[in-house]
């Protein structure tokens, strides 16, 4: 009997970062086998998530291979500043619905948006819009305030 016989449950360095960990896929197949075939990073897992790096002596290669390629992955994302993008969302969202009125409103707004962008920019009249503008409005402030005093 020259095979080693391993426990039923995934050693405490795969559990931490393995997202398969517990499940049938790891308590079946890829622990008893120590491949690590069902081995997948867990979403959003960090430096800082996970366990010291493990004693390497007892494992199979294919184990050895893996936990040094995932903790030299995320020490070499963390020292570059790189937070888990790869793996931030394996569910994609649901789409949500959008009604005829909510898309005629985009259209117009994107139709809108493209003819300003064709259209030549004048400075001077854009100024003196917002000048004319800023005439309007203070000559308003100064009728508003002088009826408030008179009804006052």
């Amino acid at each position: 009997m020259t095979e080693k016989i391993r426990p039923l449950l995934p050693p405490p360095w795969c559990s931490a970062i393995c997202r398969n960990a517990m499940n049938e896929i790891c308590i079946e197949s890829c622990n008893p086998k120590g491949d690590c075939s069902g081995f997948e990073v867990k979403p959003n897992l960090t430096l800082d998530d996970m366990p010291p790096f493990p004693e390497t002596k007892d494992m199979s290669k294919e184990e050895k291979f893996t936990s040094v390629t995932i903790y030299l992955s995320k020490v070499i994302d963390h020292l570059q500043g790189i937070e888990d993008e790869r793996y931030g969302s394996f569910f994609p969202k649901a789409e949500r619905k959008v009604s005829t009125h909510e898309s005629k409103a985009i259209m117009e707004v994107t139709a809108t948006i493209q003819s300003l962008q064709n259209e030549p920019v004048d400075a001077e009249a854009d100024k003196a819009k917002c000048q004319s503008t800023d005439t309007k409005s203070k000559s308003l402030f100064i009728s508003e305030s002088i009826t408030r005093k008179e009804n006052e």
